[in-house]
């Protein structure tokens, strides 16, 4: 074998131990080891990263784990290959290694490669990531070739703006400096120095509205009966209403009907007229307030979930918000005839546990006796709606 043949072989060995994410990044004292990507593991996003980069068919290069005796120098031919690096100026030994490594690139990432990976060391950074009732232990890594070509790219627009000078449209980019890799970067990695220069962005401004779309994306909205402040006019009839039905209730115990099912129904027309008059206010009040998230929804619809991205019955919520508010939202749901048993259920339960009612109990025993919680009332109130939404 000749000394040629035998630098080759170095050089080879060299970029097959090569990474994109060293552990070293993290902290200098942790073990060697790291990830390598390969091209095959590329994604289109619309996003930056190593994979998306890959996508796009821009060359990542790769760093040693850990600099040992001529690691650091043997590198160079391996850094040079990766960057198409101009060797004009090199040496003709130099440009002759380099060229010939980069006939090896091609395969060099056809596989994926990792290294030190067996045990994660304690100097690591760990996220807790719960998932299934349970959490997973996540360590971020960054890809130094990846702030390379960042660099790159930075570069070239602050100059451009420098060029342009006032009549430039681009803006410009912060980048701030980071210390990392201790006394000596070049033990952490040749490319580490392409992270010590981090790109600076302002947090973004605090959006109400937005924030609100969200939490009602994901956890829906909690319906409610207007009360004296929000709408005074229910609030009187409801009370009235509480009123008449306790009267009601307290004549249909004292006759006994009870005992026969008979739920303390109006007697008359008129009655009869005035109750579903009021029911009719309170289901259209509550209807209002799903419409009132719908439109707050509607204004962010374009940053919500693809359907792609989350498949769900309703695009305006997740599938874990709860059926009878998915359909106050989405009103495609209220067709459906189960969606409208449950409402109507449960609003009738809710009518019922009112404080509207507990207002007009002085005591525990007059408590029991004007009721309106079981079952029969709440089946009686339920069917009421139920013709409204017929």
């Amino acid at each position: 074998m000749t000394d040629q043949q035998t630098d080759l072989n170095v050089f080879q060995q060299a970029l097959a131990d090569s990474v994109h994410f060293s552990l070293k990044t993290i902290n200098s004292n942790i073990e060697k080891g790291g990830l390598r990507l390969a091209t095959t593991q590329q994604i289109d996003l619309p996003y930056i990263s190593a994979r998306t980069l890959l996508s796009d068919g821009i060359v990542i290069p790769t760093d040693y784990q850990a600099n040992a005796g001529k690691t650091a120098t043997v590198f160079k031919v391996v850094k040079a290959a990766q960057l198409n690096e101009d060797l004009s100026s090199a040496e003709e030994d130099f440009k002759q290694q380099v060229t010939a490594l980069k006939s090896e690139l091609a395969t060099a990432f056809t596989h994926p490669f990792s290294a030190g990976l067996a045990h994660i060391n304690v100097r690591m950074r760990q996220l807790l990531i719960p998932k299934d009732g349970q959490y997973i232990s996540i360590s971020p890594l960054t890809a130094a070739g990846l702030n390379h070509v960042l660099n790159i790219e930075v570069d070239a627009l602050k100059e451009q703006r420098k060029t342009a000078a006032k009549d430039t449209h681009l803006k410009n980019i912060q980048t701030a400096v980071f210390g990392i890799g201790g006394s000596n970067a070049q033990n952490v990695g040749s490319l580490v120095r392409a992270m010590q220069r981090p790109i600076v962005v302002s947090s973004p401004p605090s959006n109400t509205q937005s924030r609100l779309a969200f939490q009602y994306f994901y956890k829906g909205f909690d319906y409610g009966i207007s009360n004296a402040y929000i709408n005074p006019v229910i609030y009187t009839e409801l009370s009235e209403y509480a009123e008449k039905l306790k009267l009601q209730i307290q004549l249909t115990t004292e006759l006994g009907f009870n005992t026969l099912g008979i739920a303390g129904p109006f007697s008359n027309m008129q009655q009869r007229a005035d109750e579903m008059g009021l029911i009719e206010k309170i289901v259209q009040n509550v209807l209002e307030q799903g419409q009132t998230i719908y439109l707050a929804l509607k204004a962010h619809e374009k940053e919500l979930p693809s359907l792609k991205t989350l498949e769900r019955n309703s695009f305006w919520s997740h599938p874990s918000v709860s059926i009878i508010t998915q359909g106050l939202i989405n009103t495609e749901i209220q067709q459906f005839d189960d969606w409208k048993l449950s409402f109507s259920l449960d609003l009738a339960k809710r009518i019922t546990q009112h404080r509207y009612w507990k207002k007009y109990a002085r005591n525990q025993e007059e408590q029991q006796i004007i009721s309106v919680t079981g079952e029969k009332n709440i089946t009686l109130l339920s069917r009421r709606i139920l013709e409204l939404l017929a």
